[in-house]
């Protein structure tokens, strides 16, 4: 399905979501953030999905909630503001939410600037592939607000995402890689055949042992390493004790010696 502001496709197991205003840097106003929630709920729930891909248009990936929005905020109104009505919930917390939890592999093609709200998001994802003209980072203090404490701080730890916000500056591809808050980075005439090949890659894996790890790991962050030790062997019994086909195929593959054939099951 083909919209102004948001570009989906399903090929090979992956959703591809592509964020499509570019002349707003691909900001999220409410009808964007409305239309990206209601597509990433879609992909969770269909089992046509395997995995889960997030990237923008033009030169941006997400430069967090549409600039135009801020005279709203200074007049106290909330009528446009990336939001939902009845909650007063962001958008971009609801995507994150989603994504975190979602039982299938999720990856951010950063293809520019993710700031913001666009840098939470970011970090929702499993993984990140970035161009090497990419940045991340906050800005959020140049204007007195705050954010990029929760996702930011899952990603690359407590003390670095306080500087990146108390800097307000935005790291450049290079080093976003070498402290861990892009996975890989990539010239921007290979970013799109690499994104393609690796999403591919993770839709034809073990989905539904991708899916338990992330439940483990949201059960287990923070935790003391007793509690996470032991939840995480009923989860490994649970993953090749038969309730995960997969899990009974790759030792069997193994064993075979060939290459597995999982099924996301």
């Amino acid at each position: 399905m083909t919209t102004d502001i948001l570009r989906e496709t399903l090929a090979d197991g992956v959703a591809t979501l592509t964020l499509n205003r570019p002349d707003r840097r691909n900001g999220l106003d409410r009808e964007l953030g409305l239309r990206l929630l209601e597509s990433v709920l879609r992909a969770v729930e269909s089992p046509a999905v395997r995995a889960i891909v997030l990237t923008g248009e033009g030169r941006a990936f997400c430069a967090g909630d549409d600039i135009s929005g801020l005279g709203e905020l200074v007049s106290g109104r909330r009528e446009n503001t990336p939001s939902v009505q009845e909650t007063g919930d962001a958008y971009y917390l609801r995507i994150c939410e989603a994504l975190v939890q979602a039982p299938k592999p999720v990856i951010a093609g950063i293809n520019g600037a993710a700031v913001g709200a666009g840098a939470e998001i970011a970090c929702a994802a499993d993984y990140r592939l970035a161009t090497s003209s990419a940045r991340i980072g906050s800005g959020l203090i140049k204007l007195g607000q705050l954010g990029n404490t929760v996702m930011m701080s899952r990603v690359v730890g407590p003390a670095r995402a306080t500087e990146i916000f108390l800097t307000g500056r935005l790291l450049d591809a290079a080093e976003a890689e070498h402290i861990g808050l892009f996975d890989r980075v990539v010239s921007a005439d290979a970013f799109p055949r690499e994104l393609t090949a690796f999403a591919e890659h993770m839709a034809h894996g073990p989905t539904k042992t991708i899916g338990l790890f992330k439940e483990l790991r949201e059960r287990t962050w923070s935790q003391p390493a007793e509690y996470g030790l032991r939840l995480q062997d009923l989860y490994h019994t649970r993953c090749c004790g038969g309730e995960v086909e997969d899990g009974l195929e790759g030792p069997r593959a193994y064993l075979e010696h060939r290459a597995p054939k999982f099924t996301g099951r």
